[in-house]
């Protein structure tokens, strides 16, 4: 059963981490209820630890896709540490999200 605060997010603006933490900013999203789509949100803000985060993933979709950015991480002296995009939609239980209606 989806849980009623569940929330798929679309397209990203981008994302960071300082040490085990991270924040990433989608687009927008819709809230999930009763496994249907529900209203739009917008401004859409996960942060949380990444280890913990891994640990409450307990949904897989089978449409991984690859967004082909050529992006590169520069912190910490890593230049040019080229990084990409993809991943399938994913359920997370308990992570932290902000964002407005």
């Amino acid at each position: 059963m989806i849980s009623s605060r569940a929330l798929t997010s679309r397209d990203y603006f981008g994302g960071q981490t300082m040490m085990e933490m991270f924040t990433f900013s989608a687009a927008y999203g819709h809230m999930i209820r009763n496994g249907e789509i529900a209203e739009l949100v917008r401004d859409v803000v996960l942060t949380g630890n990444v280890f913990e985060t891994l640990q409450h993933m307990d949904g897989f979709a089978n449409d991984f896709q690859w967004a082909y950015a050529g992006g590169g991480c520069g912190k910490g002296g890593q230049s040019p540490l080229p990084t990409d995009l993809g991943s399938p939609h994913v359920r997370i239980q308990n992570v932290v999200v902000g964002g407005r209606q």
